[in-house]
């Protein structure tokens, strides 16, 4: 509501006070599971009581910002900072004078499971009492999500490995992670001749019949996982002798297939000759 009032032939409109907040942002590009940081002062126009600083969400289709916001920290409250359920989280100032200056932070922690999209950062000082003072919007927010991607490549190595007692096939299987992300939980198997089982197996790799298994917690990224194993040959092996690797599982996704699996083939002569390529 306005008001006009005339003085000396000069007219001049006057508006009812309010308390006006400023806020700033860490940035207006956010991803998901990264935090956001607002900073927020401003100079209360009257005796607030239980004055806070709220945040909402405007414009936008993520829902209201308490459904995929945490709060990380925040400071100048008076106490506990919450998320006020179906709006956004509130700042608590306790009580302000007319004049006073409040000012303070918080920062927000956007769900992993967020879609990318954008949203308008309204902001509001409130008043349990007093009207608060009108919501004002901020700047657009951007929310990012890329999906976490971890390339991993499969490649399988053999030689010949001879003895006087047990001549055998030795394979050497490496699993490289190209990124961009940490893999983890990662399987990677051999596919034997059948019914043929690895022997001298690393730890992490166990072999039944036509196959060897083996598992790795995790393959930072660009680091490499080695695992060795020995196969056997007797004189019934004669022959070409096929071994095939394979990433089987791992996490997060793999985007690149095509790297995915590895052969080794050796053309066993006689149980003391052997050729691998």
């Amino acid at each position: 509501m306005a008001f006009l009032f005339a003085v000396t032939g000069m007219q001049f409109t006057l508006t009812p006070a309010y308390a006006v907040s400023y806020i700033s942002v860490s940035s207006t590009t956010v991803a998901a599971g990264e935090t956001l940081t607002i900073d927020f002062h401003g100079t209360a126009d009257t005796p607030r009581t239980a004055a806070g600083e709220n945040f909402y969400s405007g414009s936008t289709s993520l829902g209201t910002l308490d459904t995929f916001t945490t709060i990380e920290t925040c400071s100048g409250n008076t106490a506990p900072c919450v998320e006020v359920e179906g709006f956004g989280p509130r700042v608590p100032l306790g009580d302000l004078d007319g004049g006073e200056a409040f000012s303070g932070s918080i920062t927000l922690r956007i769900d992993p499971e967020t879609p990318a999209g954008t949203f308008v950062l309204r902001y509001q000082l409130y008043s349990d009492v007093a009207a608060g003072e009108a919501t004002a919007n901020g700047p657009t927010v951007t929310v990012t999500n890329t999906p976490a991607e971890a390339d991993l490549e499969v490649q399988l190595g053999a030689k010949p490995q001879f003895g006087i007692l047990v001549p055998a096939l030795s394979y050497t299987l490496s699993t490289r992670n190209h990124g961009p992300e940490a893999a983890t939980a990662v399987t990677v198997t051999a596919a034997l001749p059948a019914g043929k089982t690895a022997t001298g197996l690393s730890a992490g790799c166990t072999s039944t019949p036509g196959t060897v298994t083996c598992t790795y917690e995790g393959i930072a990224d660009g680091a490499t996982a080695v695992s060795t194993f020995r196969l056997p040959i007797g004189l019934l092996d004669i022959g070409s002798v096929a071994v095939t690797a394979t990433r089987a599982s791992s996490s997060p996704s793999d985007p690149n297939a095509a790297n995915d699996t590895a052969d080794a083939r050796c053309a066993v002569i006689s149980i003391a000759l052997a050729d691998c390529a």
